[in-house]
């Protein structure tokens, strides 16, 4: 009899202790589960409270369309997303898109736009989900004033750099378009008289230089006749932002040119 109870005793022993790693396993399973759920469910973002600055005081909704006239500043082709940035009422706007044609406009051609607040996955870790303004369809309704100076002046606007082989064609064409926009919305005398010849002939150099804790590409505009070039103005253009300035040479200050 005695040794019944030392073989039950033995038995109940081995019984509670695979409960204890049956139970201590589970909940190890069940905590990993929750820091999964957790995770995920920070990874992905409401679309409660959806709102874009091209309509401010404006609930939004997702999968509906929006319809709004907005000014083309730019295109950019070259992130994880296409990015279409627009003006509207001072604010700039950067839509996400996949619409063919999107880089056809030039900086101030007035737009008739449908768009609508959708997903989009930022990269990292955990790949975050968020909501944004995404471009449907986009018309030109009226050229602006690249558009405009285009259609005046054929010739193509010369350059030259030190690092004219590193520049791409698309980053030539970007900086001949802030030119031309300066060109074409400047109130400096200078160039005024200059654009009145449709025959002129502009060109412009590249610079890189840093001017306190920023960097900028300098681009110096000039007009040329019979070998002979006359200084117009000086810009710079931010390369993290993209603003563009123009040099007051009296102060020695950069004045934002919008």
């Amino acid at each position: 009899m005695k040794q019944f109870y030392c073989l039950a005793l033995f038995v109940l022993l081995i019984s509670c202790k695979d409960n204890k790693e049956t139970t201590a396993e589970n909940t190890e399973k069940t905590a990993q589960k929750d820091t999964t759920n957790i995770k995920q469910s920070t990874n992905i973002a409401s679309n409660e409270n959806l709102v874009s600055d091209l309509r401010p005081n404006e609930k939004l909704k997702t999968e509906e369309t929006y319809s709004d006239q907005v000014e083309f500043v730019n295109f950019d082709g070259n992130g994880d997303y296409a990015l279409f940035t627009v003006q509207k009422n001072k604010k700039l706007v950067s839509f996400y898109t996949n619409l063919e044609g999107s880089g056809i406009f030039k900086r101030g051609d007035v737009l008739d736009v449908k768009w609508k607040m959708d997903t989009i996955y930022e990269a990292g870790d955990g790949e975050k989900q968020d909501f944004g303004e995404w471009l449907i369809t986009a018309k030109k309704v009226k050229d602006g004033p690249v558009s405009l100076f285009r259609k005046k002046y054929k010739k193509p606007i010369k350059w030259n750099s030190e690092k004219q082989d590193t520049y791409t064609v698309d980053f030539q064409d970007y900086l001949s378009t802030e030119i031309e926009y300066y060109l074409a919305n400047s109130k400096n005398e200078a160039v005024k008289t200059a654009i009145k010849d449709p025959e002129a002939n502009f060109s412009y150099s590249i610079e890189e230089k840093d001017r306190g804790d920023k960097s900028y590409y300098v681009l110096a505009i000039s007009t040329d006749f019979e070998h002979n070039s006359s200084i117009l103005q000086t810009l710079y253009l931010d390369i993290l932002t993209n603003k563009l300035y123009k040099y007051d040479l009296a102060n020695d200050k950069l004045v934002e040119f919008k």
